[in-house]
This record gives structure tokens, C-alpha cells and sequence, in this order.
């Protein structure tokens, strides 16, 4: 057998391989219909085709390649029981988060599981970004990156500090030492 042959075989073993990940992927996220029928969504299949072409962009974008979508329908159950998922735009909201977990993933070099990085982003979704992705991508992914990274749990001390000090001075508040570790603005933490 000729190399050209050999190429054209294993391109076609590997397409069929993803187009079967894609068909289980697909597969394992409407079987969550009973478990979001629980909180009022619904997922149909294009809306798990939508979370598929998600996964695949962030994917791209993060530079990954991964050949079992598990964690994303574990991600995905996980964030169906929050009051902050919405039907109009769930899909566009897991590829915000999807995204996000695959930046972490690789900011991390995978020192992070998947289940405990899904528990962690639960938690800062809903207890601490109360369900807005900008936050999650701002304050939230900085929490995140800084606990598993730098070991650093005192991330909201901080910003509870610099949020007491825009009430006391105001906007015009001027440390240089806050302006190496933020680089979101003052207006963000003035929501």
C-alpha cells in the first residue's frame, strides 16, 4: 500500500470517529431532557447541536483536542439546576461556559479534574457571579485561575476592599497596586 493510501484511510477512520463522538455527544445531552424538564428547559437536538458546535469552537480557540465530550454533558447537567439558565438563550450561555472551562482546563494545565473545576465554576456562578456570564468571565475566571494557581483563596477579600474604598472615595480611588492585579476597571465592581 502506497503512503497516499495510508492517509486517506486514516483520514476517513478518523472522521468517522468524530462523527460518531458527535453523535454521542448529541445523544447524551437530550437524554438530560428529563433532568431539565425539572427546571423548565428543554433540550432538543438542535440545541445540542448548538452546544456541540460550542464545544468545538472553544475547542479551537483553547487549542485542545479531546476525544470524549463527558466532562461538557457533566458540566451541562450540572448548570441545568441553576435559577440563572434561561430557555431563550441556554445554548449561547453553556458556550459561554464551556468556553470558560476549557480556558481554565489549559490555564491550569489540567491541575484541576474535571468534576472539582465543575463544581468550583458552580459555585462561583451562582453564589458569586449570581448568574451573569460577564462576571464569571471577569471576576469569576480571575477567582478560579488565582485559587488553583497561585494557591490564592483571598481574591473576594480583595475586591470586597477595593469595593469599600470606591464607596468611601468614590470613583477617583487611585491605587497602582490594584492596577497590577485588575485590569476589568473600577465600573465593574460597581454593579
Amino acid at each position: 500500500m502506497d503512503k497516499k493510501n495510508i492517509v486517506v484511510k486514516s483520514d476517513l477512520n478518523f472522521s468517522l470517529l468524530k462523527l460518531s463522538e458527535d453523535k454521542k455527544f448529541i445523544s447524551d445531552l437530550v437524554d438530560l431532557n428529563a433532568k431539565a424538564n425539572n427546571y423548565g428547559l428543554t433540550i432538543t437536538e438542535n440545541t445540542a447541536r448548538e452546544i456541540m458546535l460550542y464545544r468545538q469552537a472553544a475547542l479551537l480557540e483553547n487549542e485542545r483536542v479531546e476525544f470524549k465530550s463527558d466532562a461538557i454533558t457533566r458540566l451541562t447537567s450540572a448548570f441545568l439546576q441553576t435559577r440563572y439558565i434561561n430557555q431563550e438563550d441556554f445554548a449561547d450561555t453553556m458556550g459561554e461556559i464551556i468556553n470558560l472551562f476549557y480556558l481554565i482546563k489549559t490555564e491550569t494545565e489540567n491541575a484541576i479534574s474535571d468534576d472539582d473545576l465543575i463544581s468550583e465554576m458552580l459555585k462561583v456562578f451562582t453564589e458569586t457571579c449570581f448568574g451573569s456570564i460577564e462576571a464569571m468571565q471577569s471576576k469569576g475566571l480571575e477567582k478560579i485561575l488565582r485559587e488553583y494557581k497561585f494557591n490564592d483563596k483571598n481574591i473576594w477579600n480583595d475586591y470586597e476592599y477595593m469595593d469599600l474604598m470606591i464607596k468611601i472615595y468614590g470613583n477617583g480611588y487611585d491605587n497602582a497596586d490594584w492596577e497590577d492585579y485588575y485590569d476589568i476597571g473600577y465600573e465593574s465592581w460597581e454593579e
